[in-house]
């Protein structure tokens, strides 16, 4: 027993010992990771400093030389700025207590990376590979705001574990910068006039409107949550209004916020008892409704039929193209969904209004257009005069050369500027349209 009792005491030393040894170990694996991490975020912390340095340096010089080089040199730092940002966020954000600025900022960054890589650059090439007027606002702005950041980064960059996790009580001033570089990426890429807003209506005149176009919703006996501030996408103004049982959206719509047209309504609601409604008597429905809001004389109409398996219900979707001689006004065309049903209006939207068609001058001949394009018109034939309103265009509007695929399942179109000749839009149609296409005057 005695023997036991001493083999015990040497088995317990040399367990304590080996414990002391692997603490010993791990406290100085510790250490030097720690080293490391500390390291490299102060590498990443320069690299950081010098990207958002090099990104102004390349600004300044595309302005100045306005050449595809200095276009490709900016590109390429933005991206690095956005990867770098992103690796620091990376190093000094935490998983229990999460930073919001440096989550929002970095998100304004690869907004911004976008903007550059993808908009700024396919403008550049489409206007011949020269910076235009508004393309030099937007830089300006963009060399401003990373000014800025300069400025934030080195007032954090020693105390980044105080900042606030919420933006709310944000004192980094990295959620304000962030709002205000989205600001700038979104009103370059979205607005109807580059780097500006328009003068908007006030947000009481839009639901006035809401009430007129659709009495059930002036008194709907749900919540209502209407954006005060203008959303913008692709060329559109406006303000959002959503009405909800509970938590759950019950209609959405979109007012315009230069003009008070409905750009949007869509219904969630998923009422579809009722009579079935087929195709002649949807169509009525559809027209009737948009020319309460519209007042086109003559459209194209076309339709699409969408079968939903969950409801189990078929939707006519159409779509109304407005026509003027012999030119179709694209950037005006209507989408009226139709639940076959009860006949109720399940989604309208439109982009734009009114819109005519604007002087020719000199044109591009189409054998000149078709020949320096002829990779592109593989399977695709010409379909006549259209007007387009792009974000190549500014939004405004502009007649275009249609072609359209000849492919069976293919549903692309392609549109390039007569007086250029440069593709300055593509639209693709969600669902295939059935064999009926109609050209209708709109009594």
């Amino acid at each position: 027993m005695a023997g036991h009792g001493k083999y015990n005491k040497y088995l317990v030393a040399v367990i304590l010992v080996i414990s002391l040894s692997a603490n010993l170990f791990f406290a100085v694996r510790l250490r030097i990771l720690k080293r490391k991490v500390a390291s490299s975020s102060t590498v990443t912390s320069t690299k950081l400093e010098s990207a958002i340095r090099d990104t102004m340096y390349s600004i300044k010089e595309l302005e100045k030389a306005d050449t595809e080089g200095a276009m490709s040199d900016l590109q390429l730092s933005v991206q690095q700025l956005a990867l770098i940002f992103h690796n620091w966020t990376d190093l000094n954000q935490s998983e229990k207590h999460p930073k919001e600025s440096l989550t929002k900022g970095l998100s304004a960054l690869e907004t911004l990376r976008n903007t550059v890589i993808y908009h700024l650059g396919n403008r550049y090439n489409n206007n011949n590979r020269q910076l235009m007027s508004y393309d030099m606002v937007f830089l300006d702005r963009v060399y401003e705001k990373l000014d800025r950041l300069l400025v934030i980064y080195n007032s954090i960059e020693g105390r980044i574990d105080k900042i606030k996790s919420t933006d709310d009580k944000d004192n980094s001033g990295l959620c304000q910068w962030a709002a205000n570089m989205e600001e700038v990426s979104r009103l370059y890429r979205h607005s109807r006039i580059p780097n500006e807003h328009p003068e908007y209506i006030q947000l009481g005149p839009a639901l006035a409107k809401v009430g007129k176009i659709f009495p059930v919703l002036e008194n709907f006996r749900g919540s209502k949550k209407a954006e005060e501030a203008v959303q913008i996408r692709d060329g559109v103004h406006y303000y959002e209004i959503g009405y909800y049982c509970g938590d759950e959206l019950s209609y959405l719509v979109w007012i315009d916020a230069i003009d008070g047209s409905l750009r949007l309504f869509e219904d969630h609601t998923e009422d579809y008892n009722g009579r079935t409604v087929f195709k002649d008597e949807a169509l009525n429905i559809a027209k009737n409704f948009m020319n309460e809001l519209e007042s086109y004389s003559k459209v194209i109409d076309s339709m699409s039929v969408i079968f939903d398996k969950g409801s189990k219900n078929t939707v006519y979707a159409f779509q109304f193209v407005p026509v003027s001689g012999n030119t179709a006004i694209v950037s005006d065309c209507v989408d009226v969904n139709i639940s076959s049903n009860g006949g109720n209006i399940i989604k309208y939207s439109s982009s734009f209004s009114n819109t005519e068609v604007p002087d020719i001058g000199l044109a591009v001949a189409l054998e000149d257009l078709e020949e320096e394009h002829k990779e592109q018109f593989i399977n695709m034939e010409y379909d006549g005069l259209s007007v387009v309103r792009s974000f190549f265009t500014n939004y405004k509007p502009v007649v275009a050369y249609n072609y359209k695929s000849t492919e069976e399942e293919s549903t692309t179109k392609l549109y390039f500027d007569v007086a250029t000749g440069n593709q300055i839009y593509t639209s693709y149609s969600v669902y295939e349209s059935i064999p009926y296409v109609t050209v209708e005057d709109c009594d």
